[in-house]
């Protein structure tokens, strides 16, 4: 959760109920949060004890073949709503009254135009069917939109009567057009039968990324973030056939099975300590204490820039602000000579959440967040700062940029994310960076790395940890204690040592839908749905 937080003191194996606000005490966002965590992993767990670990009580996500028409390589989805670990997954298709035109079969009136936060696009399908007699429906595809006379054109019609006054028409949500990933991979991985799943995690979304969660009252200032739960259909290529009865069919993952294979138990365990004191060997000079030594209580987030399988190479970046320093594009990013010039509606409220000459930046949208996190696109190289022009608002950066104009797509909220490691002297304590401005995570067991201020961090396990680009861990230090907040365990000597923990997040949970096979015409036949439970 790259939000601007104290921290997240919300720990399951507590067994916390509730959190009770006293008198006259002071009031933080992460006893407010952790109330939140409560109540939700409450409902969750009690959804998923209740229905199963999949599951559904209106048919929802449900894949569907098309048409028997044109060939085409798309599923769609029921509308509706699927549980999976608890977690509620909505897939949202309310439907709207449309006019026929008996002159212009093709073409449809539409009111209103944006339906479930969506306009109507070309591309996308709708699904027309009278409420009176829901069982017969056509399926048609947007081929051209007018939005000045309210109608859409679809690529056929036929057999709704034009006559019909009740007809309704529900966007269809399909593999191609799903919301969450953009765009998706191909449907078919290979040549044999695929197995179509769902990937569901959450995703924290600031005024950044959303500018309708800003209060504009306040005149500019964000206030609470959110999150957002995100689900993403994708395809893997399915097991080796089995013989049933005499028949062979096709195998498929379980739930667990898809877990193991994206989200291993061991994404990597990490240490975190303030540096300890040397011990003065000079009797008249007294030892130099273990201290956090900034100047500021902080939130530092350690995440993985680029994942590897165990024992390959990766990197990671870190913040000092929980990654929550960012910086919106105003316009399009223009790529010059070896440059990229960034011109920002902001360059921060202060010189803590500002930027500097050589700090290490990373460009992200919302397709690109989505695509890293379905692991389809390698984490992109960050790039460093070499000048800044307050007065045009433009930063120009150095190193690895797009060869094409970033920022260009509208409603991808582009941005520019501050990440706060730096080259150094390793002889002084100081890490070399990587081409790409990470940091490579050491390959050698015991190594402890300085971030900054005397906290370090140390990877266990590195030879047998599939590390996932994403997966963060967060360290609060503390001006008061001198000292990180991390738990501690007794060694065999008996002396207190942090414990070696796996990330804080982003934890993914998956759901399989079907086995899918392509046909002789490219359309795909669902061979099987699989383990969604329907109540």
């Amino acid at each position: 959760m790259r939000a601007d937080l104290t921290r997240v003191s919300h720990d399951p194996t507590k067994a916390f109920s509730r959190v009770l606000m006293q008198q006259g005490r002071v009031q933080l966002d992460a006893d407010w949060n952790e109330q939140a965590a409560i109540l939700l992993r409450l409902l969750r767990r009690l959804a998923a004890d209740v229905g199963g670990q999949a599951w559904t009580a209106d048919g929802g996500f449900i894949p569907l073949q098309i048409s028997d028409g044109p060939a085409t390589d798309d599923v769609s989805f029921m509308p509706g709503d699927l549980y999976v670990d608890g977690i509620l997954v909505e897939n949202f298709a309310t439907p709207v009254a449309v006019t026929l035109q008996p002159n212009a079969p093709n073409v449809l009136g539409v009111s209103p135009w944006t339906v479930d936060d969506t306009p109507f696009i070309v591309g996308q399908y709708l699904q027309l069917s009278d409420p009176s007699q829901p069982a017969n429906f056509v399926i048609c595809r947007i081929t051209a939109v007018d939005y000045a006379a309210g109608q859409v054109t679809v690529d056929s019609t036929q057999g709704i009567p034009v006559a019909d006054a009740n007809i309704q028409a529900a966007r269809l949500v399909t593999y191609k057009t799903q919301p969450g990933l953009l765009p998706p991979p191909a449907l078919f991985v290979g040549e044999g039968p695929v197995e179509l799943y769902l990937d569901v995690w959450e995703r924290l979304v600031t005024s950044a990324e959303d500018d309708t969660i800003r209060e504009v009252a306040l005149g500019g200032p964000d206030t609470a973030a959110r999150t957002k739960v995100v689900w993403q259909a994708k395809t893997v290529p399915a097991p080796p056939q089995v013989s049933r009865d005499g028949q062979r069919a096709s195998a498929s993952l379980s739930a667990a099975q898809l877990a193991q294979r994206f989200q291993p138990v061991n994404r990597g365990l990490l240490r975190a300590r303030v540096q300890p004191g040397a011990a003065s060997t000079d009797p008249c000079a007294v030892s130099p204490s273990s201290a956090y030594r900034g100047p500021e209580n902080q939130l530092y987030r350690v995440e993985i820039h680029d994942g590897a399988m165990p024992g390959g190479a990766a990197s990671f970046k870190w913040s000092r602000e929980n990654g929550s320093v960012v910086f919106p594009l105003a316009a399009a990013a223009v790529p010059g000579s070896g440059t990229l010039t960034v011109p920002l509606a902001s360059l921060g409220r202060d010189d803590r959440f500002g930027m500097s000459e050589g700090d290490w930046v990373e460009l992200q949208d919302d397709a690109l967040v989505l695509s890293s996190a379905a692991a389809i696109a390698p984490a992109p190289a960050l790039a460093q700062v070499q000048s800044i022009n307050r007065a045009m608002m433009q930063v120009t950066l150095k190193g690895a940029a797009p060869s094409t104009a970033f920022g260009s797509q509208p409603g991808l909220h582009a941005l520019m994310r501050r990440w706060d490691q730096q080259a150094g002297d390793r002889t002084a304590g100081g890490v070399t960076l990587t081409s790409g401005g990470a940091i490579a995570i050491p390959a050698a067991a015991g190594q402890w790395i300085d971030l900054e201020d005397g906290v370090q961090i140390l990877f266990e396990a590195v030879a047998t940890a599939t590390f996932r680009t994403g997966d963060y861990w967060l360290i609060p230090a503390r001006v008061a204690t001198g000292d990180v907040i991390w738990p501690q365990e007794s060694d065999a000597n008996g002396q207190l040592q942090p414990v070696a923990r796996p990330p804080d997040g982003v934890d993914h949970h998956y759901a399989p839908l079907a086995i899918l096979t392509a046909q002789s015409n490219a359309a795909p036949g669902i061979d099987a749905l699989l383990e969604t439970r329907s109540f």
